[in-house]
Order: structure tokens, then sequence, then C-alpha cells
């Protein structure tokens, strides 16, 4: 259906296509060459702008929001140095299937070819978003922008690159109004939930292993916690499946990855059907592969080409995971496995005895991340949004920080890129204005994006961020493979002063050394406005997560 459409500038199209998208809230920092949708932004009341204060964090905003239930956000950029400083979100958004409008105010098509400043070839950019979509001229706009959008909905979803020229920004023209009608398959899913329902309801021993796709999926949450009570089964979760399943449940066993709790890993070695759910066994969450999948694999998914890549499913489902457990669900009689909950609490129990013996619970100068970990989540509330960085503390947080609903913890999939942590916050504290947002990070992780502590300030955000201190880069420092390149060598550093930092920038800053401090300062700082840094000094030395999850497990399998 096409109409024509009243004389508007450039930037009003995309502004209007990204509105009718659902677009509330644009992250960018302004440039040349995005001043004319700039201008727009501004004259128009109906878009939240944030400006950030590098390119890197940009994307990072919008995934946070995203995550943490505040819908799709648009980002905008300068091309050639905002658009590749930019790339590291915008993969870690299409890893973790997180749809993103960036637009790039590219360089003009008459100057293409001549050194224009900034200009970078368009297809940079194909491998980091989901669609790359480059706008030649204005009366392709609307269809080109219609076409991406369209993309970045499409399951699995995730980011979408619009190059479209600051000169066409910039200009006024008519332009038809486009519909996309995007390609899509459907799979008749029949025989194969039927199978993998056989397969259930004949099940003695049957793990649910919960993946990204369960996070996606509309009604996945609630469909997994139903068919989890109906086979009482144990639950292991993939760092994109923590919070799909509560983690207060008997049943939950813990995340998966090379810090695996040992009894954990010996139940899904000994169940008999492992039902996978909206993953793709990334080598991360499976520590390259060698994390056992059961004697028979039923693989629930909405991509074909993950399917018998990193592990041969006995039964392929390509459906929507919510689809696909609700069709389970209605044929699954009779089902009669081992207790799930006394199974499972049991490994979290030995796990945790296993840690405590160690100490890592103790008080005391300096604390060790566990400590740490398992204050803040006291002295949090349930419903606050707590965003990760990544490093060696992640890893613990995987174990001993419980989530409860995916919206309420975010963090990244396989990408595993440092610096996520603190623009995620922001983004989480404009999509929940009224929550309390927690910002878990190491020293390492937060000096990649410490600028953004400035635009916290700048926009009095209820994030706090506790800094585990370990002034070191501490998951290279204790990679299993440091001996053999190294001879112990450690990527440590005399740590800068972050309080006087955060407070230079705005925010509030305090220094604690003990647990009771700091359950106090975290309760303090979540029950007031604005934004606040803890700096907790770490052991250096303390073992590693997977270290610690070294142990052999005596939990008896029933």
């Amino acid at each position: 259906m096409v109409r024509v459409t009243d004389e508007k500038r450039g930037g009003d199209y995309v502004y209007e296509a990204l509105l009718d998208a659902g677009v509330d809230l644009l992250v960018g920092i302004p440039g040349t060459q995005t001043l004319p949708l700039d201008r727009t932004v501004v004259e128009r009341d109906e878009m939240d702008y944030v400006m950030a204060r590098h390119e890197t964090a940009i994307p990072h905003v919008a995934w946070g929001y995203y995550e943490s239930g505040g819908g799709v956000a648009a980002t905008l950029t300068v091309p050639g140095p905002g658009d590749t400083n930019a790339m590291h979100g915008l993969k870690n958004a299409y890893d973790d299937c997180v749809p993103v409008f960036h637009v790039s105010a590219d360089v003009n098509p008459e100057d293409r070819g001549k050194s224009p400043i900034h200009e970078i070839e368009a297809d940079t950019f194909d491998n980091v978003v989901k669609e790359n979509v480059t706008v030649e001229s204005g009366l392709e706009l609307p269809a080109d922008m219609a076409r991406g959008i369209e993309a970045a909905f499409e399951p699995p979803t995730g980011p979408v690159r619009f190059g479209v020229p600051s000169r066409i920004l910039d200009e006024s023209f008519h332009a038809p109004a486009a519909e996309v009608s995007p390609e899509r398959t459907t799979w008749d899913a029949d025989a194969d939930i039927d199978a993998a329902t056989a397969l259930l309801a004949d099940a003695e021993r049957p793990v649910v292993y919960v993946g990204g796709g369960a996070r996606r999926s509309p009604g996945g949450v609630e469909a997994i916690r139903g068919l989890v009570e109906d086979l009482d089964a144990p639950v292991a979760v993939s760092y994109k499946g923590k919070g799909v399943f509560p983690e207060d449940d008997p049943r939950f066993l813990g995340v998966t990855g090379s810090h695996i709790p040992p009894g954990a890993k010996r139940v899904l070695d000994r169940a008999d059907v492992v039902l996978a759910l909206g993953t793709n066994f990334d080598g991360i969450t499976t520590a390259n592969w060698s994390l056992p999948m059961g004697d028979r694999l039923i693989h629930v998914t909405l991509d074909p080409e993950s399917v018998d890549v990193a592990y041969e499913a006995d039964v392929a489902v390509l459906a929507d995971v919510a689809d696909a457990v609700e069709s389970i669900r209605d044929g699954l009689e009779g089902a009669d496995g081992w207790d799930g909950g006394t199974l499972a609490s049991a490994v979290r129990e030995e796990y945790r005895e296993a840690l405590d013996a160690l100490g890592l619970f103790d008080d005391g100068h300096p604390l060790n991340t566990p400590g740490v970990l398992d204050a803040v989540r006291t002295a949090t509330p349930d419903d606050a949004v707590v965003t990760t960085d990544v490093g060696g503390f992640r890893l613990w947080s995987k174990q001993v920080f419980e989530a409860y609903d995916p919206e309420t913890y975010v963090t990244a999939g396989s990408w595993g890129g440092m610096g996520v942590g603190l623009p995620a916050a922001i983004g989480a504290a404009f999509a929940n204005p009224e929550k309390p947002v927690v910002c878990l990070t190491g020293d390492g992780g937060l000096m990649m994006c410490i600028h953004e502590l400035h635009t916290a300030a700048e926009y009095d955000l209820n994030v706090t961020v506790v800094v585990s201190n370990n002034a070191d880069y501490g998951i290279i420092s204790k990679s299993p493979k440091i001996d053999e390149y190294t001879e112990g060598h450690q990527f440590t550093w005399n740590s800068p002063e972050f309080v006087t930092v955060a407070e230079g920038f705005g925010c509030r800053g305090t220094h604690v050394e003990s647990l009771d401090d700091l359950r106090d300062a975290v309760t303090d700082a979540v029950g007031r406005d604005g934004p606040d840094l803890i700096d907790v000094p770490v052991e250096t030395d303390e073992p590693s997560a997977p270290e610690a999850a070294a142990y052999e497990s005596t939990v008896e399998l029933l």
C-alpha cells in the first residue's frame, strides 16, 4: 500500500518511523553530521534524548533499557569513529537478540570515495548487527526504515543499523510511505513436540535447561515455571537464562559455565532427558562445550542454524519457547521423575558449604567477592534492577547473587565484553525511574566506561555502583592458562581513588571495608535519590569461581 506524503525533512521521516516503532528514548552524542536529526529531537517532545559521554556507552545504555523492561531504544552517532566505537555494544546486543535502532548520520553519497571526514565502508558493520541498511536516496528512506524496523522485530530479534546520509536528514522532500512484509518462516513442529512430550513423560531423571530464548519468548517465564512444577525437575540456566526461573525456588541448580557447582554438573551428567529451552549452547555457558547434557537432549529453538552444532539433539523443536512448552504441558501426563527440589537444594547447600569452608563469606579486610555479593543481595530490594559488568567477579555473581525475574537481572551473554555494567544501569534507571538500580562491577570493567558516572550525575539517576576492587584484571590473572604464558604474572595495578573520582563527576562516594558497613552503605544508597558509588576492596589473591568449584561433589543422586 502506497500513499503520497507531505513534504518534510529527512530527520522527520526517521523520527516518525522510530516513534511508530514504539521508541521513546534516543541515546546519542551530538556531532556535525547528526545535527539535522538532533534538531528534530529538540523541536519535538515525543522522545527523550539522553546524551552519553562516549559512543562506546551509547548502545550499552539502549541494551540495558530494553533488558530491564523499557522497550526498544534508538541510538545516534556520527559515522566512522562514532559508529566503530558503538560496534562493541551493537555486537553485544546482536548476540543477546536485543533490538536497537542505531542511526548513523552517514557520509553523503556524492562524497563517498573522496575521503570526507569520518568516511568508512558501510559493510564494516555487516557482522555486528542483524541488518545493515544503507539509505541511498530520500525517496527510499521510508521504505528503508520500514524494512530495518521489521527486521529488528522479527524473531530472533536484534539490532539494526541505519546509515542515513546527513544531507538526506537535513533536506525536505516528498517520499512515499511504505509497508514492508518480512520474509517469515514457520515450521510444523507438532510431530517433534509429540516426540519431546513422550521422552519427558517416560523420563526418570529430567532436567530443564533455560537459555536466553526463554527470556525473549512472550509468556516464556510463566510457561517454564509451570512445566517445572509439572515435572518437579531441577533447573539449570545459562547466563542469559538467569532470572527466568526464580533462584529462591528449591529446584534451582545453578548457572552453567566453568564455575557451575560440581553437584549441578553431576545432575546434568546423570539426567536421562535434558530439555534445553532457547539456547545456542555458546562456549561461555557450556565451559567450551564440556558440559554434559544428559543421555537424551530435546532442543527447543527458533534458530535452525544452532541445531546439532554444539550438541546433537535427539529431538529438535523449531518453535517459540512458550508455544513449545505449553504444547508439551498439554500432552504431558503421569510424569514421575526424581525429586527436583530435594536434589537441587542439596547441590546448592553443598556449594555454599564449600565456599564457606574456604572463608569466602568471612568478614574482615580485604573482603572476598562471594561475601561482598551476598551482602549486596541482602541489602538490595528484590524488585530492584541489578546490572553486571564482565569480569572475574561476574562469575561469582552467577552463583551467589540470586535473581528472581529476568527484567531485574541484566547481564551480557556470549559476547562477554567489559564496560557494559554502568551504561546498562543508566538505561535501566531510565526504564524504571521508580526503582533503585544497582550496578555490580569490577574495577577493571568500571574503568572502561567510568565517564558515564557523569551521565548518571547529570540526570540525577538512582544508580548505585558497587565496585569489587581487587586492583587486578582478575579474570586474566586467575585464568588456568596464565602459567602457560607468563609464569604466574598478574595484571595488577594501584587502584585509583574511586570515591574521589565519583565525587568529581558529581556522584556520592563511599569506601567500606567490612560486610556490615557494606550492607549499611547499600541500604542507604538505594533508599535515596541520585547516584552513589561504593568502593569495596577485595582480596586480589582470592580463588576464582572456577577454582572454588573444583571440589568433588558427594550429593546423592536419587
